[in-house]
């Protein structure tokens, strides 16, 4: 991959959305003429129904399901929204239905296997400092929409982290005060009473939290919606997951100074809520998956993690990248290896954090192929 164009926003909320919307206007553009051919938006299309009406449908109800609570939630980042769709020059209602894909993905029968994260309190690193990686897995054709920007809101903290293109939230990334967030799919039965995404409440916390503790008081009362294992970690050292759905919460600590999140929980309390272990796909979406268990690759993933982060006393970030790039123990990458390589899903970006130094270390696509660029803030 070519190196990572670090995107600076600052201003307004809107402001911000405007430089956004500007600068990924070609690649919007280009999304809305090729839409239909992402296979989880052909998937829903009946196959009858016109590409015009359907798309129209699609967006209308995007609008009606998020708007009104993305507006009362979240006033700041709708106003972000907005500066996006005038900043790329089209409507809001494409705008809204990009937002939509987040819940689509969570909330669907689409259970990809996706992300994998890994955290290091600095008793365990050479460093002497809190070491967070993550692997982003998800569908090939996302690559192209991977953003990563520094953010500057008036009145609000600074941003640095990772997103997509048309989205106002934060998929994974830290703040000026070092306070770091990753999350990772997870897979539910209950259903969401509100509807604005998780990333728009990841980044309103990052826009107002300091430390771990503000940041997991303010996640759990956040109205949102999605199934994740958000791993949450300051500059002091406090690293926690907590595993939400879209009604339930559970907190975890550390175990042994070490934590890692794939896409199962490992608390009773949501264990509860979670798609059985022993489900497997029923259709042939993803391509290749049916008939396999739908927690397989997170089972192997977590366990593999685990061997790796136990091989040695103290890791630096040397091997922190190497446990990222790891492709099992017979060397055999796939979709069931931390450095996911599959035919639909794979590696499309990987992050190493430093919340003391705050310095996030980022490549586009599978880390055994591609270099670390260290970015920080300004």
């Amino acid at each position: 991959m070519s190196n990572i164009k670090l995107e600076r926003f600052s201003g307004t909320h809107y402001e911000i959305g405007v430089q956004q919307g500007n600068a990924v206007k070609d690649l919007l553009h280009q999304i809305m003429e090729h839409i239909l051919n992402f296979p989880e938006i052909n998937l829903m299309k009946p196959r009858l129904m016109p590409t015009s009406i359907f798309m129209q449908l699609a967006r209308n109800q995007a609008t009606k399901t998020l708007k009104n609570d993305i507006f009362q939630y979240y006033p700041k980042q709708a106003e972000r929204l907005l500066g996006i769709a005038d900043g790329a020059g089209v409507d809001l209602s494409w705008i809204f239905f990009a937002q939509s894909m987040e819940l689509l993905i969570t909330i669907s029968k689409f259970h990809i296997p996706t992300c994998t994260s890994i955290g290091f309190k600095k008793q365990l690193t050479e460093e002497n400092e809190t070491i967070i990686g993550k692997n982003f897995d998800y569908p090939k054709h996302f690559l192209p929409l991977q953003l990563t920007c520094n953010v500057k809101p008036k009145g609000a903290f600074q941003t640095l982290g990772c997103t997509m293109a048309p989205l106002a939230g934060m998929l994974d990334g830290m703040n000026e005060y070092g306070l770091t967030v990753t999350q990772n799919l997870a897979y539910t039965t209950d259903k969401p009473k509100y509807f604005a995404p998780n990333s728009l409440a990841l980044q309103e916390m990052l826009e107002t939290c300091r430390t771990t503790d503000e940041a997991v008081n303010f996640i759990i009362q956040a109205k949102r919606s999605g199934n994740y294992l958000l791993m949450i970690a300051d500059s002091e050292d406090n690293i926690r997951t907590v595993e939400i759905s879209n009604n339930y919460f559970s907190i975890r600590e550390p175990i042994e100074n070490k934590d890692i999140n794939t896409n199962h929980y490992h608390t009773s309390e949501m264990q509860k809520h979670e798609i059985p272990h022993n489900a497997v796909f029923i259709s042939d979406f993803p391509p290749g998956y049916h008939g396999k268990r739908i927690h397989e690759s997170s089972e192997q993933r977590y366990n593999r993690a685990q061997e790796l982060m136990s091989s040695k006393d103290k890791l630096n970030g040397n091997d922190v990248a190497a446990i990222l790039r790891d492709h099992g123990k017979s060397n055999s990458p796939s979709n069931l290896t931390i450095c996911q390589h599959d035919r639909y899903l794979s590696t499309l970006r990987s992050m190493i954090f430093y919340p003391k130094r705050k310095t996030i270390k980022i490549l586009y696509g599978n880390p055994c192929q591609n270099e670390y660029q260290e970015f920080t803030f300004l």
